[in-house]
């Protein structure tokens, strides 16, 4: 209520200035200053503002990044174990809202009579509307996928269940049903590919995902709505079948050229998020995990030592400052790379050489954040196809060539895969999905894959370095990995509503908590999560 009262008082006081400055418009206003901020000047900030908060140390670094084990924290072991950061999860639903208000925007520039024209010097206004609602149905998705029922935003609905974005007129919205905001992100990702003209650009400047390639964005929508329908095959295969089909027909992603990534500069300003958690704020707080090491030697699961283990990660011997400058030796010896010990709470007895950091292809300032690539859609066209075979090699073929694998070497990887079926499809999806931890946790909560992941109640040894490089009198050579959380032995299946919700939009959030099997809990499943 306080809060309400807040936002009304501005709205009261600013309606006053407004009704005393008549006449004064000449005089107050700047001639430097454009009426109208180019569309493409609010897309390029509002991708830039989305992958920048979705995918930094905290958002991603301090959850799903750890939670799905491709990196282990080298300080502290509590967001491993499940215990994460409110402030997390406050930021990525507040986050998500602000930064859907640009899309919005646009949206309202390029439908408005008064303001279509302008908009039109960004890009062609459908093209532009399109765009804007791939990126919503992509946002609310990983919304929905975190929280449950969460309020919805859905262009030009009437659905009194979508309430989201709508400031002027409702301040708590309601919390829409998941299953209805799935079916709504495959409604509208069908519309947007189809609205969508490919010989007229998206936008002349400012795309930094696809640089106003129509024909990308078609294919983008097409692909993530074998995504999310993919998710929907425990639950409604007949609709999961029919969203794939029509998208595949439509036109997906045939080769990487077609990965959708945000684009970043080689400049500390606006150069990648983890570069800024590494280098410019100088922390080193997280190393590739144990579990995602052994993978790639093929210490575990069935597949060998696997080549993108050099590309995705580097030796011990190398420094946080040799891997940032990209001057450390490069080695090809497995026996070179050791995995960080996850959740294991004793990681400040460990020094820095003895586990791996990630690659100088990730650790650089123009590092491109992947929303979704050509590999991903194989993997799923697999899955679709019965664990087809020739989906599955071009799933794993694509992810090593985006890793800079050699030819040789992949062909004579992919020459000893063995035979496609859900467990080395999903494995390999799992490897293919490095650096995008949010997609990989919904895949796991979906499938139950990887099944390569420490969890609650596993017992872990440490390699003969880790065990030598700690203080003899505290030397530890095996521990259990125990969860932080009450009653969670898996990975959790969804996060907590922020807690400033129960001030903002109590009764909302009061009445979404009810509907969840376990209340507003880590235990509670999200309805497509049926493995």
């Amino acid at each position: 209520m306080k809060n309400k009262f807040i936002i009304l008082l501005m709205l009261v006081i600013s309606a006053g200035f407004s009704s005393c400055d008549e006449g004064l418009e000449e005089v107050n206003s700047n001639p430097n200053d454009p009426e109208l901020v180019p569309t493409a000047n609010i897309f390029a900030s509002a991708t830039k503002s989305y992958t920048d908060f979705s995918r930094d140390a905290f958002n991603s670094g301090r959850l799903t990044q750890v939670w799905l084990q491709y990196w282990g924290q080298t300080a502290y072991a509590d967001e491993d174990r499940y215990l994460y950061r409110e402030t997390s999860a406050q930021s990525i639903y507040q986050n998500t809202y602000l930064v859907a208000t640009d899309f919005k925007a646009i949206l309202d520039l390029n439908t408005n009579e008064e303001t279509r024209d302008d908009a039109a010097a960004s890009g062609d206004n459908d093209n532009q509307i399109a765009a804007s609602r791939i990126m919503l149905s992509y946002m609310f998705y990983e919304l929905t996928n975190f929280f449950g029922d969460v309020p919805y935003y859905s262009y030009g609905s009437d659905d009194p269940d979508f309430q989201a974005l709508n400031v002027d007129n409702n301040l708590t919205p309601i919390f829409a049903p998941q299953e209805k905001i799935y079916a709504d992100i495959l409604k509208e990702l069908r519309a947007s590919a189809d609205m969508i003209n490919t010989s007229a650009p998206v936008f002349v400047s400012g795309d930094n995902i696809f640089n106003g390639d129509a024909a990308k964005w078609k294919k983008f929508a097409n692909s993530l709505i074998l995504r999310v329908a993919n998710n929907l095959r425990g639950t409604d295969p007949a609709t999961a079948t029919s969203a794939i089909n029509t998208a595949v027909q439509s036109g997906v992603m045939t080769s990487n050229a077609d990965n959708a990534a945000q684009a970043y500069a080689a400049e500390d300003l606006n150069a990648s998020p983890w570069w800024r958690a590494f280098v410019v704020s100088g922390r080193t707080d997280f190393a590739v995990a144990a579990p995602f090491i052994n993978l790639l030697k093929g210490e575990t699961g069935n597949f060998g030592l696997d080549p993108r283990l050099f590309e995705m990660a580097a030796p011990i011997s190398a420094s946080i400052g040799s891997i940032t400058s990209n001057t450390y030796e490069r080695s090809e010896d497995p026996a070179d790379y050791e995995g960080a010990p996850y959740a294991f709470r004793n990681m400040n007895g460990l020094n820095f050489t003895s586990y791996s950091f990630t690659s100088s292809n990730v650790l650089k300032q123009d590092y491109s954040e992947v929303l979704m690539e050509y590999a991903e859609v194989q993997f799923i066209l697999s899955e679709q196809n019965n664990w087809n075979q020739t989906n599955y090699v071009n799933g794993v073929r694509a992810s090593m060539e985006k890793w800079g694998v050699a030819d040789a070497d992949i062909d004579a990887f992919v020459a000893t895969l063995p035979p496609a079926s859900q467990e080395n499809v999903l494995n390999q999806k799992y490897i293919a999905l490095y650096m995008q931890p949010n997609t990989a946790y919904a895949e796991y909560r979906k499938s139950g894959f990887p099944n390569i992941l420490l969890l609650p109640g596993d017992t872990v040894t440490l390699p003969a370095n880790q065990i030598e490089a700690q203080a003899p009198a505290n030397r530890i050579e095996s521990y259990t990995f125990v969860s932080g959380v009450n009653g969670v032995t898996d990975l959790p299946f969804r996060l907590r509503y922020p807690q400033i919700l129960q001030t903002l939009n109590r009764e909302n959030r009061a009445a979404a908590a009810a509907d969840l099997a376990n209340g507003d809990t880590l235990l509670s499943k999200l309805f497509w999560d049926v493995n």
